[in-house]
Formats: C-alpha cells, structure tokens, sequence
C-alpha cells in the first residue's frame, strides 16, 4: 500500500520540519540517484551501439540485457530492494524472449515498455474520466487538502493529471511508429532522451503546479529554493 513517504519519494519530494521541498538531491534520488540515471540509459545506449554496428538482436540484446542484470545484481549486493531487482529481472528475461523468439525482432525488446506506458496513461486518463483525477489523491496523501473534488483546486489537479497522462501518451506515440517502422536505433534513442531525462522534467513541473496548492495548506509545504 502507497504511503506519504513512498508516494513523496516517487515525485522527487523530501520532507523537512515545515512539510516538503523539491531539490536537486531529492529529485535525483526519485530516479535512482546516479546509478538510477546509468541504469535507465546505459542498456539502451548500449543496445542502439551494438545494432547499428552488427545488425544482429542477438547481440544488442545481450548486451543490453547483461547490462541491465549487472545492475541489479550491483543493487543486490547494495541490499536495495529485493523486490524490485526480482521484477527488474523478470521484465529483463520477457524482453530478451521476445524479442530472440522465433519470429521476433530486435525492436521487441521494447515491447514490455508500450505496455507500461500504456497502462500508466489509461490509469491517469480514466481517473480523469470519471472525475477522479489521480493527483488529487497525491495532494490528499501529501498535503491534508480533503474534499478536494469540491474546492478551486480541482481543476489544477485534473490538469497536472492531463500532464502525467500526456508523458506516457507522448512515449507510446513517439516510439510505436519507430517500432512498427522498424526503426532500432531510432527507438532505443528516444528510450534514452524519454527515459530518465524527461521524468526528472516531469517531476519538477508537477511539483511547480502542485506547490501552489501546498503553500496555500497552512504552510505545510516549504518552498525550494
């Protein structure tokens, strides 16, 4: 179950004694720190790399999913989270079958990432059909804002959903037609440029839009510097 720290920690946020704030170090630590940033980028980059100069899935996809593994066996010995280095491996092992199958591709190693995608943007994008817009839940987990579905805040809630649903919508629409193309390199790239890079930007506006309405909850929200 979601909690205030959890769900703070996942929007880059770091509670202090006036609430919460918004900065470089918490924002880092809300994509893995720097090792969260390498394991977002490098296996990508590294796929993209060994295609363009074998042609062969193969050996893009071992050595993008060798990657991948070092790292989460890397959080392993770290004593990180156990859960999520399972699930991290599973997802490593679907992509790998997928895409050296019989009948598969390259570019199917990117296939498990269209489905994320796609189930974040249809949750925000139904929350938001049904008058229930997910970031309104966030404001009320982190801010205390209760009886939020009736107040003036609303409709910056529902906006700031409308945002996370346009970033995952952006991703699909992106790199299914680099897919469907078969446009490896070109595919992988935006993995990386949409990866890491643009959440971080995401995290950062959210926060811009959503402070607005923390500062006003009795100061419990404390303004980045």
């Amino acid at each position: 179950m979601a909690n205030e720290e959890n769900v703070a920690g996942r929007l880059g946020l770091e509670k202090t004694e006036a609430g919460y704030s918004l900065n470089s170090k918490s924002l880092m630590a809300s994509i893995g720190g720097v090792l969260g940033v390498l394991e977002a980028v490098l296996p990508a980059t590294v796929f993209s790399i060994v295609y363009a100069f074998t042609g062969e899935a193969l050996y893009a996809v071992g050595s993008a999913a060798t990657l991948s593994l070092a790292f989460i066996g890397l959080r392993a010995i770290r004593r990180q989270s156990a859960q999520q280095a399972l699930i991290g491996a599973l997802a490593i092992a679907l992509a790998a079958f997928l895409a050296l199958r019989d009948g598969g591709q390259a570019a199917d190693y990117f296939i498990p990432g269209f489905f994320t995608n796609a189930a974040y943007a249809t949750a925000m994008l139904l929350s938001i059909l049904v008058g229930r817009p997910l970031m309104g839940y966030v404001a009320q987990l982190l801010f205390g804002l209760h009886n939020w579905r009736k107040s003036s805040k609303y409709p910056r809630l529902r906006l700031v959903t409308w945002i996370w649903f346009g970033f995952f919508a952006a991703r699909l629409s992106v790199q299914l037609p680099l897919y469907f193309a078969g446009e490896v390199e070109l595919l992988a790239a935006s993995r990386v440029i949409m990866g890491a890079p643009a959440y971080a930007g995401l995290l950062a506006l959210s926060w811009i839009l959503l402070k607005k309405i923390a500062t006003q909850q009795s100061g419990k929200l404390e303004s980045a510097e």
